[in-house]
């Protein structure tokens, strides 16, 4: 995709023909701020904006310590540091926004205020990238060469991590926004600003040390390169230095668009495909439009596939498919992902962007006050809301949404069945088969042939999905997670034995097929539990009748051994749960009740389980439920259940 435009001769051409390139109106620009604050379909969003950004004149900026930046290497913890750097960022977005809007200097002060504390943050990378051997993103760094678990970052060597570069971007883009009131009120403050970008992020760059993003595995390598390319545009005068940068972040972008499976499919989750699709069509935009390079991305098919790929992954509402470190409540990256929607000409994912502005606009409206543990910081940042407020106009005309009932992702091996084709209706079940290699997906959960259950939009079985990040995420200790581990997931212990995560560990013997009215997968678990499975065999069989809405799951085991033990845990949504006298489920949704009937099982309990981490409580709530099932015949070795809106 961008390898017919790493050309410098281009590059420079295209610089010299866009000098006045002029991607956003600045502040004083009054007629093109006004329309967006008159636009009906952005009302709402300008609204909550300043609802916000008022309530930050009379608070104090939230501290960032020493002692929380160590607290990532002594305790492990990350939620400290970053709920309050993130904040940071989160509110001078608002503020900038918002002055933006009103342009009567309401915010100055404070956005002065919240400029000059970010400046004077030691460390732009946050704790969890900062040090050697504690993720494995963070790569080629080396050990602190005076106490190897100093809590404190070596001065001189910061990572270029997603944060840094995201503040760079973030900074850059303020002053490119409010350049004509800083260069009036605070000159000093301007220049100081663009200096902190180009020796914190553009000179890291350009130097000798590389990232791990440079090799374009994952959605790291789109992150930074976008921001990085952003803050490059802004700031950087000399074309060839501009040009050269943008030469440098094409290849890692090149080498992350060749990993993208043709089909499109993102291993990694609905959450990271939300990062990804939205920076690299941000990215895109950025090459055309700075660059005059018109790289024909709607034209590429597998371009347009990654764009699409959200779309069956919608439960309803603001609810995903989630598996892996997925979140099944995703804030989109709406104006980047709309600007997508308009590079692939996709009414579907930009009737979807434009569901999601109205929902977060108008939860944001009703809740604009602080409140720790909120998880969507990184998606309102300044590059989202320029984007969101100038962006999203180019295609709120869009066509109904539909669902297909019947979705293969071969790549990832997963099935999405559904009995109707609106989103939020009906029954509708995900199943993957997949693999626990981490090499595979660095987001991997032990969760070979994992299922869940949804019902007119409401998650009734369920994959608790992402926690909260912490040290241990990232390290050899992260399978012994309860909710990563398979313990933690709809998939059986056999003989007492559990998933492993590795090299190997993955479903073999997979089979989908969609006919008539029914789709079915098949799958061999036996590899995800035996180093050497052999002739073993675990298998997993899947069936969803479209017509009557319809689910029977089946496990047959045959290990070549005796079969002394078979259990199997089914996550449930914190809601009303009967278990009757014979032995059938019944979970009650809003509306219609979830009936499951065991075949060869019998119930041992009903566990309700306490929700304590920060991630899982604001998806779930402060508790789940586990059914826990054990084998009634031992010997016959299959057992099952059938599913259906009683």
């Amino acid at each position: 995709m961008f390898k017919d435009a790493m050309k410098i001769e281009q590059l420079l051409k295209g610089l010299s023909e866009n000098r006045n390139w002029k991607p956003f109106p600045g502040i004083q620009d009054r007629s093109q701020w006004k329309a967006v604050a008159g636009d009906p379909n952005l009302k709402i969003a300008a609204e909550a904006i300043i609802a916000v950004a008022d309530l930050l004149l009379d608070q104090e900026i939230d501290p960032l310590t020493g002692s929380m930046y160590m607290n990532f290497m002594t305790n492990g913890d990350r939620l400290l540091y970053e709920e309050n750097y993130f904040r940071r960022r989160y509110e001078l977005s608002h503020l900038v926004i918002a002055e933006c809007l009103k342009a009567d200097g309401t915010y100055l002060a404070k956005i002065i205020d919240y400029l000059w504390e970010i400046l004077g943050e030691i460390s732009w990378c946050v704790p969890a990238h900062n040090f050697a051997g504690q993720h494995d993103m963070v790569m080629f760094k080396q050990p602190n060469p005076w106490k190897e678990d100093d809590p404190l970052p070596v001065p001189g060597d910061d990572y270029l991590d997603l944060f840094a570069c995201e503040t760079a971007a973030t900074l850059a883009e303020a002053c490119y926004l409010l350049k004509h009131t800083l260069l009036e009120a605070v000159p000093s403050l301007y220049y100081r600003i663009q200096g902190e970008i180009d020796r914190r992020a553009l000179k890291l760059l350009e130097g000798p040390k590389h990232y791990g993003w440079y090799l374009g595995r994952n959605n790291w390598t789109a992150w930074c390169a976008h921001n990085l390319l952003l803050a490059a545009c802004y700031t950087v005068e000399d074309d060839q230095r501009l040009a050269a940068i943008a030469m440098k972040l094409m290849v890692p972008m090149q080498r992350f668009f060749d990993t993208i499976e043709p089909s499109g499919a993102c291993i990694e989750g609905p959450g990271y495909w939300v990062v990804s699709a939205g920076r690299l069509a941000g990215f895109v935009s950025l090459v055309e439009e700075r660059f005059g390079i018109d790289l024909k991305a709607g034209d590429n098919q597998k371009f347009r596939n990654f764009g699409e790929h959200i779309l069956p992954l919608n439960i309803g509402g603001n609810l995903f498919v989630n598996f892996a470190d997925g979140s099944l409540k995703i804030d989109l990256d709406q104006g980047l992902l709309s600007r997508y929607a308009s590079l692939i000409g996709s009414d579907q994912l930009s009737g979807l962007v434009g569901d999601d502005i109205d929902r977060s606009a108008r939860h944001k409206l009703a809740n604009p006050g602080r409140g720790r543990g909120r998880n969507d910081y990184a998606r309102q940042f300044l590059v989202h809301l320029t984007r969101l407020l100038f962006w999203t106009p180019e295609n709120r005309k869009s066509a109904a949404r539909t669902c297909e009932k019947s979705v293969w992702l071969a790549d990832m091996q997963m099935m999405i069945a559904r009995s109707e084709e609106k989103a939020g209706a009906g029954l509708m079940l995900s199943a993957i088969a997949g693999s626990n290699d981490p090499e595979v997906n660095h987001h991997s959960h032990n969760d070979v042939g994992h299922f869940s259950v949804y019902m007119d939009g409401e998650p009734m079985i369920i994959d608790l999905g992402q926690g909260a990040y912490s040290r241990a995420t990232f390290t050899e200790t992260r399978y012994d997670m309860w909710h990563i581990s398979s313990k933690g997931h709809n998939v059986p212990a056999v003989n007492g034995r559990l998933q492993y995560a590795g090299k190997g560990s993955q479903a073999r013997d997979v089979a989908y097929r969609h006919e008539g009215t029914s789709s079915y997968l098949s799958l061999d678990a036996s590899p995800a539990y035996f180093r050497d499975p052999g002739s073993r065999r675990m298998i997993r069989h899947l069936n969803f009748s479209h017509d009557t809405a319809k689910i029977e799951i089946s496990d047959e085991i045959d290990l070549g051994e005796p079969l002394t033990r078979f259990e199997l845990p089914l996550y449930v949504s914190d809601r009303k749960i009967v278990v009757g006298t014979d032995g059938a489920c019944r979970l009650y949704g809003k509306h219609s009740v979830l009936v499951i009937t065991p075949e060869n099982l019998r119930v041992t309990g009903l566990e309700p389980i306490e929700i304590t981490d920060p991630r899982h409580l604001d998806v779930w709530g402060s508790r789940v439920f586990k059914i826990g099932f054990e084998a009634i015949d031992i010997e016959k070795a299959i057992f099952g259940f059938s599913i259906e809106i009683g």
